[in-house]
């Protein structure tokens, strides 16, 4: 018998063969510069005043258009689809059918009922429950309006819930809120806000969010003791100067009264909130996720200050006109302080089936609620 040796054969590996597919990192930017959105703005204004601002629809969609196709994810951009026609209509369909019903209502009531009235005051009572159900049905139309109109590689947001259903649970948390002087605020900010990230979708995908209250009370029980306590020692000291007879009390006295301790302590109970502000974006960003992927902001009082108080001063100083450029330093703000972890195949999202709305968010400009 004879052997013959084994000979391995090997075949070269055919160069024509692609990688994997290098997928970037799950970074978010905000690429906008203020030279490049300056000629927009100055151009709506112009517009703004010469149409009576009729045109600050189509201004709107122009700083949209802007900024969303300067925030990059993944390296690849967002797109806004949205029409400034959209908005006209949608204002119109809200004034028509919303606004002037209301206001005409209201003055028949002024000039039909006596103003120390009962019916007079359920008519006042019911009018902040349809206000406030109104409000909350322009929030979460709106925000289902700009998702519908935000595209990331073909593929548009949305919203899969009702907005109904949200304004009665706006409603009902506010009164809770109110009835128990601001102790269930957390609670209704984390409720609201779990429901609008729930029924938030990408694609045929859903957000996660997954939070509880216990981190929130804790700061929000030392902001709002704090807030009285600042309250009540101005009220007591204007009490305990008010029985004396020196003159620099008579002087104090006749310069501020209740009202105006009132009014000063509305002033600076937002500044006491800030520090709870700062501790709930961090927590709602670190109790949503997406496909597997987690979020983590690292907002500080320091440059959540340095966000906003310039922000108020661009806006007052241009008496309105500079909001865009407030709105592309908030976009920048969070971009950049915000962490993303995790893997994300974008292949594994498919196009939503739901329908996008056909018209802009009218309520939310006849409420004014400032969303971009």
């Amino acid at each position: 018998m004879r052997f013959y040796p084994t000979v391995a054969i090997i075949t070269p590996m055919n160069d024509t063969v692609a990688p994997p597919e290098e997928l970037p990192p799950l970074s978010l930017q905000q690429r906008g510069r203020a030279g490049a959105l300056a000629p927009i703005v100055v151009l709506n204004t112009f517009l703004n005043i010469i149409t009576l601002s009729i045109y600050r629809f189509w201004g709107k969609t122009k700083v949209r258009q802007y900024l969303w196709r300067q925030t990059y994810f993944m390296d690849e951009p967002l797109e806004y689809s949205g029409a400034g026609g959209e908005l006209f209509k949608g204002f119109l369909a809200a004034f028509l059918l919303v606004l002037l019903p209301m206001a005409i209502v209201s003055n028949l009531a002024e000039t039909y009922l006596d103003l120390e009235s009962t019916a007079f005051a359920v008519f006042s009572v019911l009018s902040y429950i349809v206000v406030y159900l109104l409000i909350g049905m322009a929030i979460y139309r709106a925000r289902r309006y700009r998702l519908s109109r935000t595209v990331w590689r073909g593929i548009r947001g949305g919203m899969s819930g009702s907005s109904r259903q949200y304004a009665v649970r706006y409603l009902l948390s506010w009164a809770l809120t109110l009835i128990t002087l601001g102790w269930t605020y957390p609670w209704m900010r984390l409720t609201l806000f779990g429901r609008l990230m729930e029924e938030t979708t990408f694609g045929n995908r859903a957000f996660v969010f997954r939070a509880g209250l216990g981190p929130l009370y804790r700061i929000f029980a030392i902001c709002w003791i704090a807030s009285f306590l600042v309250l009540a020692v101005a009220m007591l000291g204007l009490e305990i100067l008010g029985h004396s007879d020196t003159e620099f009390s008579l002087t104090w006295t006749a310069g501020f009264s209740f009202w105006q301790i009132g009014l000063l302590w509305l002033i600076l109970l937002p500044v006491f909130m800030i520090w709870y502000k700062v501790r709930e974006i961090n927590h709602f960003a670190q109790a949503t996720s997406f496909m597997g992927i987690s979020f983590q902001m690292d907002a500080t009082l320091w440059n959540l200050m340095r966000l906003v108080v310039p922000n108020l001063l661009i806006i007052i100083c241009t008496l309105g006109f500079g909001m865009p450029f407030a709105q592309m330093r908030t976009f920048r703000y969070f971009c950049d302080h915000l962490t993303i972890q995790g893997e994300l195949t974008p292949a594994w999202i498919e196009q939503t089936r739901a329908e996008a709305p056909t018209i802009g968010e009218g309520l939310a400009d006849v409420f004014d609620l400032g969303a971009v």
